[in-house]
């Protein structure tokens, strides 16, 4: 693998089942750093010895009807900047707690794709969903802001291009995700739009994570005993799996 991958791990979970998590995420890759973003209410889970821990309070990602109230991971990203910049990474693999990696090395095969497709982000679901009538879409096209926040800051020819991807599961160059941690858009904009649509207005190229986006949709909830059988099926990764460390506190 080329480069020095960091890995975010979003979890509010408790301290013991973030000690777990490090744990499986490293026996299948060894080769990378961890970071855990952590927001929830437990001041012991700063305390973790497995990994550094950071602490999230912010009101744009502590949200109950994520895309109503337009959840943001803008300030989980800039809280993480030290600590990229301090580990002097390359790469960062931003992953909720509920995503579970089934392969070994998996950061070395998104490396390798990232430099196939000559992209700087992969994620899930991606696509272009300018005029079309994604809920998402719609919600934000009602706020004038929105569209001219894109014309004001875009890089590209094309200022209109809406792009949707999952949050979770995202892979980034050092450059393009500290590019999305330095923005301040006049506006909140959900983050399945935000992270895609500024990467690619600020130039970089995003391109889709070659695996089946089945394994990842969050509209079906999965089991930790299911874990085996979604690994045969040839998924690199699965989610939500809500349990598999214990239950969420």
């Amino acid at each position: 693998m080329s480069g020095n991958v960091g890995t975010i791990l979003l979890s509010h979970q408790a301290p013991t089942s973030l000690i777990r998590m490090v744990e499986y995420w490293r026996a299948l890759d060894a080769e990378q750093d961890f970071l855990i973003a952590y927001g929830g209410n437990d001041p012991s889970a700063l305390l973790i010895d497995c990994c550094e821990v950071i602490n999230i309070d912010d009101p744009e990602l502590k949200t109950r009807d994520h895309p109503r109230e337009r959840q943001s991971y803008i300030g989980v990203f800039r809280a993480a900047v030290d600590w990229i910049q301090r580990n002097e990474l390359t790469h960062i693999h931003f992953a909720e707690f509920d995503e579970i990696p089934l392969v070994k090395n998996l950061n070395s095969s998104l490396v390798a794709t990232l430099e196939s497709e000559g992209c700087d982000v992969l994620g899930h679901r991606l696509r272009r969903i300018d005029q079309t009538n994604h809920p998402h879409c719609l919600s934000h096209l009602a706020d004038q802001k929105f569209m001219e926040y894109w014309k004001m800051m875009s890089l590209r020819e094309d200022k209109t291009v809406i792009l949707s991807m999952l949050g979770c599961g995202s892979f980034w160059t050092k450059e393009a995700f500290l590019a999305i941690a330095s923005l301040q858009p006049p506006l909140r904009i959900y983050l399945e739009l935000l992270l895609p649509t500024a990467a690619h207005h600020l130039g970089f190229r995003v391109r889709n994570i070659p695996t089946d986006d089945a394994f990842m949709a969050p509209e079906v909830l999965k089991d930790e005993s299911e874990i085996e059988r979604y690994r045969n099926l040839g998924a690199w990764r699965v989610h939500p799996v809500k349990n598999m460390w214990t239950k969420v506190v």
